[in-house]
């Protein structure tokens, strides 16, 4: 039950919190069933479990008022750090989100005029990634996405989202991205096919099951929470999974595991699988989840299938979906969809979306850039060219080989074998590391490091293991996503995104598809076929567990 007190923060009267751990009793504290009792069995041998004798208690604001509730479990699917003002965390919690770091995501919705005619639907600068400075690292032509090329190059205006990212410690003032946005827009470089200096900002609604807003464009995010490599070594991951449910709280936000909703949908399927306990509680225990983003409303849409009937979700903006931003942009009479942030699926997405099928009913994937329509700019200023995606990733295995470029089709094909070979080595030391073949992260943490996929770079763990050849394919299908410089972010990160079907040099063929109605769709018909509960422009004021 929640209690709401108007216009002031809460008092707590005569109510102290008392806690103390079993391992300095000789008996337990008998108390209501909670999580915690329920996940006893998986607390590891000599580990300080917390009892209490007090219920939760959670306040928030919502509309001048100060609610509080008594929630029997706490679902965290914000990022963690968000609360740490108002959260009582503990100390191992504090340790694992002080490991935390993340880029900046910043994207732009542009109407512009072609001065040419185009050949790719996407282009990226690897270069210009690499350096995560804020500089404009390439684009996506929505127009041509939704309704191919030719139709593009008839129009008078396209469609287009741009990409700017910041890496950890950068400078991600909003001001500053813009006017990197602006010098590039005003004078860009040789590979942008569209006309300088006439662009606008598209400004349109949202929908939202009814509740419409002003759309956000630009959207500015932090991107990809992930552990340095120390943490990494440290198991941080598989710490953070063992202690779910302690404490009556459970985290299923991306930086549990990594920054895709397939990773989101599959982290809550490791997470039931470790802690079956979280489902055979009451089903009218109340819950609470804070964020009513993707990872909050996958837990939610489990839970309720699963029968649980009190589930709250609390979300601090005006909307749900969190990083999912669909855009529906006139264009030329008809719609298309921009993606501000969640985009593309490949074929690793084929079981999560069977899953979820009830909710992409009259939505359907589409391909995305197949073929040359990839394109990846190389050179520098003014010499820069760009190349299709199949090509680069063969011109940069050639290059491991020693050979020029262009070179022959003897050496070309010799190249190609390369690329095979080292795609079965990294499939074969993936399942090694994983115990898996196609999972998103192992159960466990590997023993040791081994292969140095916890110390060494994604690149330098490529090349010691005989893979470096396809450097090439991994900068498009890993460092231009967001993820990171191949140089820099640790081997595992890469491991955990690239799945088997993405290492393989398909060249012509990616599996890269795209939701026609965009991905808010998914979460639209969610929220409405599950009739979820959810408190929009809320703020946490407190939270003792």
């Amino acid at each position: 039950m929640a209690t709401t007190i108007q216009d002031q923060r809460p008092e707590h009267r005569g109510r102290r919190k008392y806690r103390r751990t079993l391992r300095d009793i000789n008996r337990p504290v008998v108390a209501a069933m909670t999580w915690r009792a329920l996940l006893a069995p998986w607390n590891r041998p000599g580990d300080s479990v917390t009892a209490e004798v007090e219920s939760m208690e959670l306040v928030y604001r919502t509309g001048g008022n100060h609610v509080v509730v008594n929630p029997a479990l706490l679902v965290i699917a914000c990022d963690p750090r968000e609360l740490e003002p108002v959260m009582d965390y503990t100390r191992e919690e504090r340790a694992l989100l002080n490991s935390l770091r993340n880029f900046t995501f910043y994207t732009t919705c542009l109407r512009v005029s072609p001065r040419r005619a185009q050949d790719r639907v996407v282009i990226l600068a690897p270069d210009i990634v690499e350096s995560q400075t804020g500089l404009v690292q390439g684009y996506r032509n929505e127009t041509a996405k939704q309704w191919g090329l030719p139709a593009a190059n008839r129009a008078a205006t396209n469609v287009v989202t741009i990409y700017q990212m910041v890496g950890i410690n950068g400078e991600s003032d909003p001001g500053t991205l813009a006017a990197q946005r602006k010098a590039f827009l005003d004078d860009p470089p040789s590979w942008w096919p569209f006309r300088p200096g006439q662009y606008e900002i598209a400004q349109v609604e949202e929908n939202q099951n009814g509740e419409i807003h002003q759309a956000v464009n630009p959207l500015q995010t932090p991107y990809f929470n992930q552990f340095f490599s120390g943490a990494l070594e440290a198991g941080a991951p598989w710490r953070w999974l063992d202690m779910q449910g302690a404490n009556d709280t459970v985290y299923v936000h991306a930086s549990t595991c990594f920054e895709s909703v397939l990773h989101c949908w599959s982290y809550l399927n490791i997470l039931l699988d470790a802690k079956p306990a979280l489902l055979s509680a009451a089903k009218d225990s109340a819950i609470v989840v804070i964020g009513a983003g993707v990872s909050g409303l996958l837990f939610a849409q489990r839970f309720i299938d699963s029968g649980f009937t009190n589930i709250t979700l609390l979300e601090k903006t005006n909307r749900f979906a969190g990083k999912t931003h669909s855009l529906q942009v006139p264009d030329q009479g008809v719609t298309s969809i921009a993606e501000l942030g969640t985009c593309y699926l490949s074929p690793a997405y084929d079981e999560m979306v069977q899953a979820l099928s009830e909710f992409t009913v009259g939505n359907k994937r589409v391909a995305v850039a197949h073929g040359t329509e990839r394109g990846i700019v190389v050179g520098t200023p003014p010499n820069e060219t760009v190349m299709a995606f199949g090509d680069y990733g063969l011109m940069v295995a050639c290059q491991y080989l020693g050979f020029g470029w262009p070179c022959s089709k003897v050496e070309q094909d010799l190249a190609y074998a390369e690329l095979l070979a080292a795609a079965a080595i990294y499939v074969a030391l993936r399942w090694e590391i994983f115990g898996t073949v196609d999972g998103v992260m192992p159960v466990s943490k590997p023993v040791g490091d081994p292969y140095g996929v916890f110390s060494k770079s994604f690149a330098q763990y490529l090349d010691d293991n005989k893979m470096g050849a396809l450097k090439g394919y991994l900068m498009y299908a890993y460092q231009v996503q967001g993820y990171g410089d191949l140089d820099k972010i640790p081997a595992y990160y890469g491991l955990v995104w690239v799945m088997p079907d993405m290492a393989q040099p398909l060249g012509e063929s990616s599996g890269v598809t795209a939701w026609q109605k965009g991905w808010e769709d998914v979460w639209d018909q969610m929220v409405k076929k599950r009739n979820m509960n959810i408190k929009l422009n809320t703020s946490v004021v407190s939270i003792r567990r």
